[in-house]
Order: C-alpha cells, then structure tokens, then sequence
C-alpha cells in the first residue's frame, strides 16, 4: 500500500475572532456537550416522562452507540426498518401505540423521511429527537417537527467536544457536569499526533494517533454522561467558517459523482445532490466490501463502514432493508481538507473496482 492521500482524523482546528451565530435560532435552549452521545442522553433525560412507560421508536439502521443512550437513559427500544434506496424510514402506523420517542435521522447529510408520518406522531403526542451528526449543516437537517436536536460536529472537523443538544421550547431541566479531563486529554492527544503525522511525513504519528483515539473512544462507550464542553472546543464551533466548509464538500461531492462510473461494486446512495443537502461522506453500496476496501487502501485511500451490526437488534434479519444495508455500505471522506483534484482521483478510483 502507498502513502494514504484519502480519509485520515482531522488535527486540531484553531479558532478565530469571527462569530458565526451557529444554530442559535434553532431552539430556544441551546448547549455544548463533550459528545454527541452526551447531547443525545442529556436530550432523552430532559424528554423522560416520569410517568409512563418511555418507549423509543428508533431506525434499525443506526449506530450502537445511539441505542446506548436511549437503554442508559431508561428507554425501551422499538425499531423501523431503513429502506435502502436513499435510506428512507419505513414507519409504521401500528407501532406507534405506546412510543414516547421517535428518534430522526437525515443519513449523510441526505434527510428523506416522511414529513405526514411526523405529523401524525405530533398529534398523538410523541416526541420528536433529531439526530443531526449526519445533517447538521444541511438547509433542512433541523426538521421543524423536532422537540429536540442532538449531534456531534466530531466528523465535521478537528474538535475535542463536540456534542450540541438544542430544545425547541423551554430550557434544559439537566444540568450538565465538568468535561471529563482524561477523555479530553486523550482527544487531545490524538489530533496531536495527527499534526505531526502531517509535519513530518512520519506514518508512524498516524498509528499513534490511532490507538490513542480507540483508546479513548472505548472509554467513553463505558462512561458517557451528561458532560459539557470545554471552551476550547466551543470557541472553535462558534468561529468556524461554515459557508467555506458547506461549499467545499457539497464541491468535492459533486466532483466524485462526475467522475465515477457505477458498477456492482460501488453504487452511490444518492447519486445526484439536492441543494439543501450538504454532505458528510460519499456512500455507497458493494457487492464485496471487503475487497472494495482492500482496493481502496492499496490506492491510497481509507474507507469506513457505518455501522457495525449493533448488539442491541440481536435479531437484525428481522429488518432486511437495515441488515443489507449493514452488510454492504462503505462511505470515505470528502471534506473540507480535501481538493478537486483528490476528489477527481476518488471518483475515477472507485470507478476502477
């Protein structure tokens, strides 16, 4: 395998003196937490209804880590299948009865849900969470249905903390804790490591940087909370330059779609782009993943997988749209770091499979 030109951690941005008024106008309660998984349990907490069963309708297709939250915070899952044709929700009616929640999801940027089936759960009382890390900076990754918003900006950019929980009415009853100092010490670390993986030209950084972040990622799947930000972290969010960063990567993902050829190993899930939509990866599907992948890395270029199977739908063939989806869809990187001309090198790749 070559040097990796494609999909690697992002390294520490740095703020600047600019404010860019960042979701303000979303909710009516907005705050900074050390992760998504922290914004969306604080969300759940907040939500609970303390006098009934809290049952939660949520997407078979989703990551683990997600369902963590809503068993921690007390919930009982019920799931819809995801359709894989630009994974739509396939909600049901008669699984409504009893569902306190209904967890939302725009997948990669690309939000495709049924807008009368949120209707339907405002008028019988169910509410309404976001999840945003995929559409966070999509024109309508806020669904107007939503009581509440919950994401992390991690994928997005070089952040410590980057939970964000948004309340549409009212204020939040939680009060957030401290950031967790060793989980930020490890998060620190890796973007470091990655910085100088990029200075020097060192691989070795880059592997470093890896098992410190798995490291740290591991740790915080057993010992998430409501922790809030550090500073660091918000000043970074709230500086951002979200308009450069929204028309590069809806830039490079066009730049892919031109120049890729569809075939039985790449199969792009939303092969053309809406001009609301602004893309967190290209995605697609493949007959054979695996070799997908391994052809990829031997051209330069790290793939991911999102999701793995997660424990919590121990019986996952029971929803055949979200098990072949598990089983098929690969996504890489197109962001703000990258050019036209890595992008051009991306399609033509994956056109080479």
């Amino acid at each position: 395998m070559g040097e990796t030109r494609l999909g690697s951690m992002f390294p520490l941005e740095s703020p600047s003196p600019r404010r860019n008024g960042f979701l303000k106008d979303i909710g009516s309660d907005l705050h900074y937490f050390m992760s998504g998984r922290c914004a969306l349990y604080a969300c759940l907490l907040d939500a609970k209804s303390k006098n009934e069963d809290n049952i939660a309708y949520v997407p078979a297709y989703t990551c683990e880590t997600v369902l963590a939250s809503y068993e921690k915070a007390g919930y009982t899952l019920r799931f819809y299948d995801v359709d894989a044709k630009e994974l739509t929700p396939l909600f049901k009616r008669e699984d409504l009865a009893g569902v306190t929640v209904l967890n939302l999801c725009g997948y990669y940027g690309f939000s495709r849900y049924d807008e009368q089936f949120l209707g339907l759960c405002k008028e019988q009382g169910v509410t309404i969470l976001q999840d945003t890390t995929h559409s966070v900076f999509s024109r309508d990754g806020h669904s107007p249905f939503a009581d509440y918003w919950a994401g992390s900006l991690r994928k997005w950019m070089g952040v410590a903390c980057g939970g964000v929980g948004i309340k549409k009415e009212g204020v939040f009853s939680i009060n957030s804790k401290v950031p967790d100092e060793k989980h930020l010490e490890g998060r620190y670390l890796a973007m470091e490591h990655r910085k100088q993986a990029l200075e020097s030209g060192d691989a070795t950084y880059d592997i470093l940087a890896g098992e410190v972040f798995w490291e740290t990622e591991m740790r915080l799947r057993e010992m998430f909370d409501v922790y809030g930000s550090d500073l660091l972290s918000r000043r970074i969010i709230e500086s951002l330059n979200i308009d450069a960063l929204v028309k590069r990567r809806r830039d490079n993902y066009e730049t892919v779609i031109t120049h890729y050829r569809p075939s039985s190993q790449c199969q792009a899930i939303f092969p053309r782009l809406d001009d609301k939509t602004c893309p967190s990866h290209f995605s697609w599907y493949s007959e054979d993943r695996n070799r997908a992948q391994q052809f990829l890395l031997d051209h330069g270029i790290r793939s991911t997988v999102y999701w793995p199977k997660p424990p919590q739908l121990p019986n996952v063939k029971k929803y055949p749209h979200a098990n072949w989806i598990y089983d098929s869809v690969v996504s890489v990187q197109i962001d703000q770091r990258y050019t036209a001309e890595d992008m051009e090198y991306l399609g033509k790749t994956l056109s080479q499979m």
